[in-house]
């Protein structure tokens, strides 16, 4: 039987490496990280045992499972995430001082991931295992502590999107023995089941219409992560439209050519150590075309790509691969355009940054180990949008390049961030006094 630990994205492992042949089973008791084209599923037994979700880092799918524990520069949360302090990093490559650090979510046991925003940018859903070991989908507003939680079987939920007019979440789960997308409203309550093949599907993103999605599914045929797309209204059919894994519909329909839309996300290389760069691929009426990758790297993989709302700009995640079976050393947000120019690094140092989403009002959003534990953070994109502007030499921002933040987080705009734990500060008012539910 295949395993479903190969499928990472749900809360606990990051990808690093492409998959170009049949996954194998091997017993790992401990999290690692997949540096070969083959996945390396954990062996257990059980439908709901296949796909342990330890504190997860993020949504991306298949190999980094992440654990509390020690980095290779001490305990967590003594290596801090810190932030570009000049114009450019060690290679040439623009960088920016950040400012606006906050931190967005409190789990102190287990942890927050998978975070989606609304177009808003005032409601963040996520996935969580901070109150029971299995993971579940959360609501809460971006300026406020108090987390409503959406779902509770005995099944893992996670990987959540919202639909575009903001009545939806998408998301998927192995409720029923293996993973399937499924459809709640916003506010919870029952989740109808939109996909229900043998394979394993999981990561769904909305279509700017809001009537398809697109996912990923574990090819039983190619041993291969494969990209799928449905409509919600009639999942019965449904369209293969490459391989490739953690898809993410263009929030902007037609910015393909001749009026298409276009499909972001990570491919794995079929040669030399298979790491992940990212892709993109038009759609157009069933039919894809102009495969096209934008950034790549030979030593690091990249992965979690995310469309600004927009649709001009890709943020992702960049992480080593050193052959290593440990938690990474660091993980690195960057920002490019979707033409794959305009390169800005957003965060240095040897914490982690993972699964970055951009919220509606120029915040980032994403995932972070800084406090002890994985939980969500924000920063404001704004500094990082003019940088990426002066780099490609224009004179108007496709995009606000003045960030809106939450009312009551503090700012420092007129001192850099310095190095070392004390660079990210928690800001916390009255109003954000937690609240037990």
């Amino acid at each position: 039987m295949k395993t479903c630990a190969q499928i990472v994205a749900v809360a606990g492992t990051v990808l690093v490496a492409g998959c170009a042949s049949e996954p194998r089973p091997v017993h790992r008791p401990e999290p690692m990280v997949q540096v070969q084209s083959e996945p390396s599923p954990v062996a257990s037994t059980g439908p709901r045992a296949r796909l342990r979700i330890p504190p997860p880092m993020n949504v991306s799918l298949l190999s980094v499972q992440v654990k509390p524990g020690a980095s290779a520069s001490g305990p967590r949360g003594a290596s801090a995430l810190t932030l570009s302090s000049d114009g450019t990093d060690e290679g040439g490559t623009p960088g920016v001082v950040m400012t606006g650090v906050s931190r967005v979510t409190f789990a102190e046991e287990g942890a927050d991931f998978d975070p989606c925003v609304s177009r808003d940018g005032k409601k963040l859903v996520f996935a969580s295992t901070q109150h029971r070991t299995n993971a579940d989908i959360y609501w809460k507003k971006t300026d406020s502590r108090v987390v409503t939680q959406l779902t509770n079987d005995p099944g893992q939920d996670a990987m959540p999107a919202i639909s575009p007019d903001g009545k939806s979440i998408a998301f998927a789960s192995d409720r029923t023995g293996n993973w399937d997308i499924y459809v709640m409203p916003v506010t919870g309550g029952r989740a109808v089941q939109v996909t229900s093949d043998s394979a394993d599907d999981v990561h769904p993103s909305w279509s700017p219409d809001g009537r398809s999605l697109v996912f990923s599914r574990q090819g039983q045929a190619s041993g291969r992560w494969e990209m799928w797309v449905t409509e919600v209204a009639n999942p019965a059919v449904a369209n293969f439209i490459g391989y490739g894994v953690l898809p993410q519909w263009c929030p902007v329909a037609g910015t393909g050519s001749n009026g298409s839309d276009k499909v972001l996300f990570q491919l794995g290389r079929e040669r030399g150590r298979r790491t992940f760069s990212l892709w993109t691929v038009e759609i157009s009426n069933g039919t894809t075309g102009n495969t096209t990758e934008i950034a790549s790297s030979a030593e690091t993989a990249l992965i979690d790509p995310s469309w600004s709302p927009d649709g001009q700009w890709v943020v992702y995640t960049e992480v080593p691969v050193d052959g290593s079976d440990s938690r990474p050393q660091w993980a690195t947000l960057w920002m490019i355009s979707g033409e794959g120019e305009g390169k800005v690094r957003l965060t240095d140092g040897t914490g982690l940054a993972l699964s970055p989403v951009w919220g509606g009002n120029d915040r980032l959003f994403f995932v972070s180990d800084r406090s002890g534990k994985d939980n969500i953070w924000s920063l404001d994109l704004g500094p990082a949008v003019r940088s990426a502007q002066a780099a490609l030499g224009a004179g108007v921002s496709p995009t606000t390049a003045t960030a809106a933040a939450p009312a009551n987080a503090k700012f420092n705009e007129s001192e850099p961030v310095a190095n070392g734990p004390a660079s990210i500060e928690e800001h916390t008012t009255a109003s954000e006094k937690h609240t037990d539910q």
